[in-house]
């Protein structure tokens, strides 16, 4: 067995997990003999594993891998706010969580790569990652979304954003172009070169970090002057258009 960023191992995470009422709320859901583990065999990074029994049948419910990343100081100094060291960051590598005994409906689509419904637990997982980032003295949280709607998510939640002001402005006009699209086919259409630029050329999905800050240093860059410039410089400059028909082939090949 491992440990998660060096120092949380399985009795540490669960405890962290029962503090958050992620333990809780699985319980309200029929969940019982909850187990946390944190499994490094053959795997590098760990992975925090959570199960869970219902009907006598064992479900693991939560897969997450957490590491570290430093920004160096010369990318922010490129974006006109120099600082005097770099940005350590506890990083959402990884992350599924699913209740595998609920059911998709037709008001609650699947969204591309859900497998099943969420647990409804993200906000308390997130609430350990950030506990665990803090006791460490990391300047903040980040994750590099896999998916358009996974970054939509997290600017949703008003906790993240993009750390390249560029990236973020061009982030909000995508979301600006595509709102007539439901949020699952949006992302289908980026993954499925169905989005176009200006000139014509296909829009990839290629993300950066984004970030929730803990510290005064990076707080003071999300919220500079030279980050809100990018930002609306991104978001004035970027124009996007999309293709229904295409959206419609891309979502049977992406979905099946």
């Amino acid at each position: 067995m491992g440990t998660v960023l060096g120092r949380y191992d399985a009795s540490a995470m669960r405890g962290l997990f029962e503090e958050a009422g992620v333990l809780g709320a699985l319980a309200e859901r029929g969940f019982t003999a909850i187990e946390v583990l944190v499994d490094a065999a053959d795997r590098a990074p760990s992975h925090t594993l959570l199960f869970g029994c219902k009907d006598g049948v064992r479900f693991q419910l939560l897969d997450a891998i957490v590491v570290e990343a430093t920004i160096e100081a010369d990318f922010f100094a490129a974006r006109g706010y120099p600082t005097e060291r770099p940005i350590e960051l506890a990083v959402v590598y990884w992350l599924r969580e699913e209740d595998p005994t609920a059911a998709f409906s037709a008001g609650r689509p699947a969204l591309p790569l859900q497998r099943h419904p969420g647990l409804g637990i993200l906000r308390r997982a997130f609430r350990v990652i950030v506990r665990m980032a803090g006791e460490l003295g990391k300047d903040g949280v980040a994750s590099m979304p896999k998916l358009f709607h996974d970054a939509v998510i997290f600017f949703r939640s008003r906790l993240f954003l993009f750390l390249d002001g560029a990236d973020q402005g061009r982030f909000e006009a995508l979301v600006r172009d595509l709102r007539p699209l439901p949020l699952g086919d949006a992302s289908v259409a980026l993954v499925g070169g169905c989005v176009r630029d200006t000139a014509g050329a296909v829009v990839p999905w290629a993300p950066g970090f984004m970030a929730f800050p803990l510290s005064a240093t990076l707080t003071g860059y999300l919220h500079s002057p030279e980050y809100t410039a990018q930002v609306e410089r991104g978001l004035e400059q970027c124009r996007f258009t999309w293709d229904p028909a295409a959206v419609a082939r891309a979502r049977v090949t992406v979905t099946g």
